[in-house]
């Protein structure tokens, strides 16, 4: 088994932290205080391909664990990031059991047939995603699931409104489907949120460092 995946496996619940930018000082300090994930955002954050070689040996130094979010479902893509050494590649808008069996396709070209080098997560964020969960949740095809409620708002026509009861309810129904296929899942996270979505099963939930940095700072503000 992949050790990232062993490793979420055995634990109650994982944070993967998204570092926001190439900073190797911030996964230092994230490795000080306990931090055991970092997540490599090449969607929606300025990092190069350049810049991940040195991120990943930086983690790897202090133990840490890396998952990578590419840009894209391109193969070529997912194949240049896969070979500079992560230990998880996140593919986002996954929607069809076809562009599943294309990232384990992938997987199997760059291990060489030893899959379990890497844990594929194929990210759920669309209503046509949720439609077809049963079959995206019943292919062995990828390690595990993230889920992206703002992306599935967006698609819902929700604007990113994380508020709205129908957007929750579609989450639900994903979870319940891949409970019921004893899948591997992930969700963004806060800690008023933690307890109930460890309850549900997450075994992983996500965060950016300018949360945790906006969290702690609070009680500096509230220095009179």
């Amino acid at each position: 088994m992949n050790l990232l995946k062993s490793a979420l496996m055995q634990s109650p619940c994982t944070w993967t932290i998204n570092v926001g930018g190439a900073s190797i000082d911030h996964i230092d300090m994230l490795a000080t205080v306990g931090a055991r994930c970092i997540f490599i955002d090449c969607e929606r954050t300025p990092i190069h391909i350049e810049s991940v070689r040195p991120m990943v040996l930086a983690a790897k130094s202090h133990g840490m664990f890396t998952m990578l979010r590419s840009e894209n479902q391109q193969a070529e893509t997912l194949i240049r990031y896969l070979d500079r050494g992560i230990d998880g590649i996140v593919v986002p808008h996954t929607q069809t059991l076809e562009e599943l069996q294309s990232i384990a396709q992938v997987i199997d070209y760059v291990s060489k047939g030893n899959p379990e080098q890497f844990m594929a997560i194929a990210q759920i964020e669309s209503e046509l995603a949720v439609a077809n969960i049963q079959s995206l949740a019943s292919s062995q095809a990828v390690d595990s699931f993230l889920i992206g409620p703002n992306d599935l708002s967006h698609s819902m026509g929700f604007k990113g409104n994380l508020q709205s009861p129908a957007l929750w309810q579609a989450i639900d129904q994903v979870i319940e489907e891949l409970k019921i296929h004893q899948r591997l899942w992930g969700i963004p996270g806060k800690p008023e949120t933690q307890s109930e979505l460890i309850s549900k099963g997450a075994k992983y939930l996500y965060c950016t460092s300018q949360q945790i940095m906006q969290q702690g700072f609070k009680s500096y503000l509230s220095i009179s």
